[in-house]
């Protein structure tokens, strides 16, 4: 998928969420702890939920800060590929899985991060604030169930 307007970029992250999502939830079906599919499946029900609110963006947006475009920025920071495997984190232990999934959103946080250093519309500054701040939000929720679900 080529990125070129935030749009885009919105479509590429609610996608990647949802990836994320099904992989978390197949790998769940094949982990031998019951504990850990728990948390397997916890982390993929928060990460489509994740996913809806991010695409969420795209009704409330005004049109052209969706349409501003961020090549340029991407030419120089490539995004994360989609390429976790299905069953990547079944032989994964909790803390494995809780860093794995922390250091994926760690990524996605950084990316959004680096768009606020940019120079853009007030309007697309704001919308980026937005997506920066629910994306870190939601990482800090996911991660403290995960480590309750440990304590457990």
């Amino acid at each position: 998928m080529r990125i070129e307007s935030f749009r885009d970029l919105l479509n590429w992250t609610s996608g990647y969420h949802q990836h994320l999502s099904h992989c978390l939830a197949r790998s769940a079906k094949h982990h031998s702890d019951e504990r850990s599919k728990m948390l397997l499946d916890h982390l993929a029900d928060k990460e489509i939920q994740l996913s809806d609110t991010v695409s969420g963006f795209k009704e409330i947006a005004a049109d052209n800060a969706l349409s501003t475009w961020c090549t340029e920025h991407l030419d120089q920071h490539p995004l994360l590929d989609n390429t976790v495997d299905d069953k990547a984190f079944a032989a994964m232990t909790n803390a494995e899985i809780i860093t794995e999934v922390e250091n994926l959103h760690q990524q996605l946080i950084l990316l959004y991060q680096n768009l606020l250093g940019r120079s853009h519309p007030p309007q697309m500054q704001q919308l980026l604030v937005e997506i920066h701040d629910l994306e870190k939000s939601e990482a800090q929720q996911m991660m403290q169930g995960a480590n309750r679900l440990e304590d457990i």
